[in-house]
Parts: structure tokens; sequence; C-alpha cells
């Protein structure tokens, strides 16, 4: 799981500096609309579900290895050592194919709706708050604190049902 957060991190740092970047260049506002932030943030997620999937796919199957589930009896003698990182893609490869390394994407692409409502908010507030300072102030520790919270919890209500029926299908 951290491994997705640190991508999503990335990505959406990545692309928001970029779009900021070229509206800048273009001599345009670099306010960015809701609607923009909730696709910066969307499109980050998948960038992060992309990049992190095949690596979760195999570690889970790792985890769940054993000598019978690879048809080996315990008291064969055959060699009964976990596969490597690479064998157990390969295997993934050869059972399922490519496609394979990414099965959970499509819930994990609905989910990104998650984060990037996060920071949507997150921004939103953020800007709220800024309102009332002068020019160049920054948020204090306290006041980011809050506004993540109150972000990540107005995130988490709305997809919750998702989440939730997602977790125990």
């Amino acid at each position: 799981m951290l491994s997705l957060e640190f991508a999503y991190f990335f990505f959406h740092s990545l692309i928001r500096g970029n779009t900021i970047s070229r509206l800048q260049k273009s001599n345009r506002s670099t306010k960015l609309s809701t609607s923009s932030e909730l696709l910066l943030g969307a499109a980050a997620g998948a960038l992060a579900q992309i990049f992190t999937i095949p690596v979760s796919v195999i570690a889970t199957r790792q985890q769940l290895w054993t000598p019978e589930t690879a048809g080996l009896a315990p008291s064969t003698g055959k060699n009964s050592n976990p596969p490597s990182l690479w064998q157990t893609g390969q295997e993934i490869v050869r059972e399922s194919g490519v496609t394979g390394l990414w099965t959970g994407l499509r819930p994990g692409l609905v989910l990104t709706v998650n984060p990037a409502i996060t920071y949507g908010v997150f921004e939103r507030m953020k800007s709220a708050a800024l309102s009332g300072k002068r020019e160049g102030d920054r948020l204090g520790v306290a006041e980011s604190f809050w506004i993540g919270v109150s972000s990540k919890a107005i995130a988490t209500i709305v997809t919750y049902p998702y989440i939730f029926v997602s977790r125990r299908s």
C-alpha cells in the first residue's frame, strides 16, 4: 500500500506541476478549477495503479504460496522453497498472460476517485483558508492537518459504499 501512496503522490505532483507550468507559460491563471483538480487526481491515481498493481499481484501470490499450492507434497523431498519475484511473475504470465499482472486494475481505477476527491477538496479548502491571508502566506501545520483530515473524511464518506462492496466481494 505504501508504494501505491508514494506513486500517487509522485504522479500527482508531477502532473499538477506540469499543468501549472504550462498555464504560466501561456499567461493564464494558475488557479485550477475543482473539476481540473479532480481530473488531475484521477489521472495520478490511474498512473499509480498501472505502475504498482503488477508488484502487488506478484507479492500477493508469493504471500499465498505454500508447497501444497505449488503442487508439492511436503514429504516428496522436492524443492519447497518459495519462488523468486521473477519466477512468480513468469508463472502469472504463463497462467493468465501479461494482463494477469494487472488483475484488479478495474476496481482499483474506480477507487482512484478517493484520492482525487481528497486532493480536490484539500485544494479548495486550502484556497479558502488562504483567501483571508496576505499574498505569500502559507498554511500552518495545524491548519494543514485539519484540512487534510477533513478532505480525507469527505472523500471516504463519498466513496465508502464502493469501498465496502469491493472489499466484501
